[in-house]
This record gives structure tokens, C-alpha cells and sequence, in this order.
């Protein structure tokens, strides 16, 4: 160890000490919570030995992080707070694609918002020199699926003309992020019992003050006044068991397939075998097995011989049912539906379960971190005061609606005087019509040719 080494080591035995007074500190430096299971329930153990090794949570996870990506986000200017935020639920509810629905969505966003064509970008190009937004939103979802915790740190000047507006974000790795408790922090009081955070890699202490951070996690029942609540649970807390028996289950198929089988006792049946015939007859098999001839695979003895099997085979330990099971189980606790490949798409099938996805996982997450944009963010901005963040799914293959329904449907709503041609054509995203009456209500007797597809809108499709 070298003189900075040490110098550095004597330097943080006094604020180790002191974080070790709080009775939270202790509980995290001496953590064991190993209850039913040789895994632990900390941070690392859902990468260390489920994302790193696991097959069925990488490939999960992966799957969601990708998709997370591939949703279009925008930012704009809010003209109407309230029907801005029933904009924002209502385009989650909107993903069923039920006609009606889409039609009301489209209505709510005119009302909601100063101009709909009018976006702006993110208030900085990137959120960091190694990243895209896009990455950094794939990277939210592997994090907070894994750890059920996401920690942004916002690079802000301390004084200047831009003091405290963030000039770049950086993901921390929420498994190695702590919670530092106030010296007389009161869980039960309603002030934040938080005095700042702290990155711990090794004998690397990196700290954090608590308003560069914010924290977006899951819900966490389990409550004390240590603090262990003001973390986010892990969706794969539930699945350490599954994620266990996944890894010995491949481990002990690993083991079969590199011992050829089954192991154990050759025997005289007759008679005892010497030590010297059985040592004898064990260097042999050894040559038989490692010469790839086909003639060194025939031997001969001079007595009868038995052999009594020690262990289960593959077929009696049936390791793949286990596995099986054990993939349906962490993918019910990562609320992601699997999909058989053995299975056709009949009926559209494959399409409703991806369709579902993105409803019931991938939109509620992104809904965590529009609120944390929107709440912690961009008011930080100049120019994005009453902005608002939010992600649109519609535009994706899987949320696609049926367009001979959404047809059916608004040219009886047309004919009903519910809706003008104008908003006919809005739904189905063609170019607004200024003037002949376009935004007056008609009936289906007065449909003029101009509101039917030509060319142009033939592309739009």
C-alpha cells in the first residue's frame, strides 16, 4: 500500500466511524438478510447472479430496455395543467387502441397543449458525453427492473449565471448507491430523512449531496426505522429462489454433459477386485476415453464385472422441467409475458401479447421517469417553465389499430354530426383542411369529394 494509499484510508476511518453512529449505517455495513436461500437480497445479487449469468432475466431485461428505447418521447408547452395530466393518463388507457378512445385522446391534446406541432427539444442535445437520451432511457429500465431503485445525478454550477441549472446527467449504479440517514432523522415526521447519498465501490467512497440526486424507485412495504423503506424493491426480490434453482439446475446440466453421464463403481460380480486390477482398469477407461479411435473404445477383462451408478440422470433429475418453470416464475415477477416459439400467430396472438407488454410494463415504468422530468427537471429551465415530458407508444407496429374499425367508427360518428371532417381527418392523421366548411358539422349526405383519400393521403398511410 502506498503513502496516498494509506493517507486516504486514515482520512476515511473518522467518516466511516461517525456514518457507522447511525443505527441505518450499521445495518447496511453489516448487511445479511439471507433468509430461505443462499442469495442475498442486495443490489449486486440481481446482476452479479441474475442479469450476468442468468439467460431468462438477461434476454428479459434486454427485451425491455430495447423497447423502452424505441418509444418516441416529446416536450411541450402546457396550456391547460389540468387536461394536460388527464392528457398524459388517458394516452396510457388510449394504448387499447379502442377507436372511440383515440378519437377523445386527439381532442384532449388540442385542449391540453399551446400548438401540437409545436415540440421542443431536450433542454440539453445530451444527458452526458457518453450518451444518448435514448440510451439513457434503456439503461433506466435495466436498472430499475433489476434493483427496483434509478439514481440521476445532476451536474449543476455552484455560482454563476447558471447556478443550479444541470448541464448534464449521469446515471449512478443502483447497486452500489447508499442511503446516508440525518444524524436525528425522524422516519415518521414529514421532512425528508435524507442527509446525502453515497456511492461505495470497494474501498471507494464517493459522496453525493441529496439535491443532486433524484431517486425513482418501486414500492417498498417493507418498512423500518432504520430505513430500509426509502428504497425501491426489486422486482426479482420475490424470484431469488427461481433464480437459484435456474442457475444449479444449468450448473448440473453443465456438469452431466462434461462427465458423458452418469458416475460410479465398477465391481467384481464374482469376486472383489484387487486394488491393483481395479487402479488397473481405471487407467484404461482413462486411455479409452481419451484416444478418439473407434477400436480403443473395445476392451477386454478377465472377470465379469459390475457397475453401480451413483448419482440421478438427466432424465430422472428432469432439470429442464424445473427450468421451465422457474423462467415462467421470473418472468411473472419482471410483469413480462412470455411468448412460446413454438406457437404461430394465429388469430393475432403474438401481436396482442407484445401490444400488452407495452401497456401493462413498459408505460407505467416511463411514466415513473416522466414525473421525475416534469416534477424535478426541466423547471430547472429558462424556457421550459410549464413544459411537460411525455412518451407516446401509438406510433409503434404493436399499438396499431385496426383501421377498417377506426374507419367504420368515425365515418358513423361524421354522419351523427359528433365529430367534423376536419377531426375525421385528424384521427386518421391526415393534413387539417382550412375553410369549405371543414370544421362545421355536416351529415353523411354532404361529405365533399375533397375529405376522401387522394394521393397525398394515400402516402400518409
Amino acid at each position: 500500500m502506498n503513502i496516498i494509499q494509506r493517507g486516504l484510508n486514515n482520512l476515511m476511518k473518522p467518516f466511516v466511524a461517525k456514518q457507522l453512529e447511525n443505527l441505518f449505517n450499521k445495518s447496511f455495513f453489516n448487511m445479511v438478510g439471507q433468509t430461505g436461500t443462499n442469495y442475498d437480497n442486495n443490489g449486486s445479487t440481481y446482476i452479479d447472479s441474475g442479469y450476468n449469468v442468468n439467460s431468462t432475466i438477461y434476454s428479459i431485461i434486454q427485451q425491455q430496455s430495447r423497447k423502452t428505447s424505441d418509444i418516441p418521447f416529446y416536450i411541450k408547452k402546457v396550456k391547460d395543467e389540468q387536461k394536460a395530466n388527464q392528457f398524459k393518463l388517458e394516452s396510457k388507457r388510449a394504448n387499447i387502441q379502442d377507436p372511440q378512445k383515440k378519437y377523445i385522446l386527439k381532442q384532449l391534446e388540442k385542449k391540453a397543449f399551446s400548438n401540437n406541432e409545436d415540440y421542443m427539444d431536450m433542454p440539453i442535445e445530451k444527458p452526458n458525453i457518453s450518451q444518448s437520451w435514448s440510451e439513457f432511457f434503456a439503461l433506466y429500465k435495466t436498472f430499475i427492473k433489476l434493483n427496483g431503485n434509478f439514481y440521476i445525478y445532476m451536474l449543476m454550477p455552484e455560482d454563476g449565471l447558471n447556478k443550479g441549472v444541470p448541464i448534464a446527467y449521469y446515471i449512478l449504479p443502483s447497486h452500489l448507491v447508499n442511503i446516508v440517514l440525518k444524524s436525528d432523522a425522524n422516519l415518521l415526521i414529514d421532512e425528508s430523512p435524507i442527509d446525502y447519498y453515497m456511492l461505495i465501490e470497494g474501498n471507494q467512497y464517493l459522496r453525493f449531496e441529496e439535491r443532486t440526486i433524484i431517486h425513482i424507485k418501486y414500492p417498498n412495504p417493507n418498512f423500518d426505522l432504520n430505513g430500509s423503506h426509502l428504497y425501491g424493491q426489486s422486482p426479482l426480490r420475490a424470484a431469488l429462489k427461481n433464480i437459484e434453482s435456474s442457475n444449479e439446475a444449468m450448473s448440473q446440466n453443465v456438469k452431466t454433459m462434461k462427465n458423458s453421464g452418469s458416475y460410479g463403481f465398477i465391481h467384481g460380480k464374482t469376486q472383489p477386485l484387487t486394488p491393483e486390477v481395479a487402479t488397473s482398469l481405471k487407467d484404461r477407461l482413462s486411455e479409452m476415453d481419451a484416444d478418439p479411435g473407434r477400436l480403443s473404445r473395445i476392451a477386454g477383462v478377465s472377470a465379469e464385472i459390475g457397475f453401480t451408478r451413483l448419482n440421478l440422470t438427466t432424465d430422472e433429475l428432469k432439470p429442464f422441467d424445473y427450468l421451465r418453470y422457474d423462467k415462467q416464475e421470473i418472468a411473472a415477477c419482471l410483469n413480462w409475458e412470455l411468448i412460446d416459439s413454438n406457437v404461430s400467430d394465429y388469430g393475432g396472438t403474438i401481436k396482442e401479447i407484445k401490444k400488452q407488454r407495452i401497456v401493462d410494463d413498459i408505460m407505467p415504468d416511463l411514466d415513473l421517469i416522466e414525473r421525475a422530468f416534469n416534477e424535478s427537471i426541466l423547471p430547472k429551465y429558462k424556457n421550459y417553465q410549464n413544459t411537460m415530458l411525455y412518451f407516446d407508444a401509438s406510433t409503434l407496429p404493436e399499438m396499431q389499430s385496426d383501421m377498417k374499425t377506426l374507419v367504420s367508427w368515425l365515418s358513423q360518428a361524421l354522419a351523427d354530426n359528433t365529430i367534423t371532417k376536419n377531426e375525421y381527418r385528424e384521427a386518421m392523421n391526415y393534413p387539417i383542411v382550412e375553410g369549405n366548411g371543414f370544421d362545421e358539422f355536416t351529415d353523411a349526405f354532404d361529405i365533399p369529394d375533397t375529405l376522401m383519400i387522394g394521393e397525398d393521403d394515400k402516402q400518409t398511410v
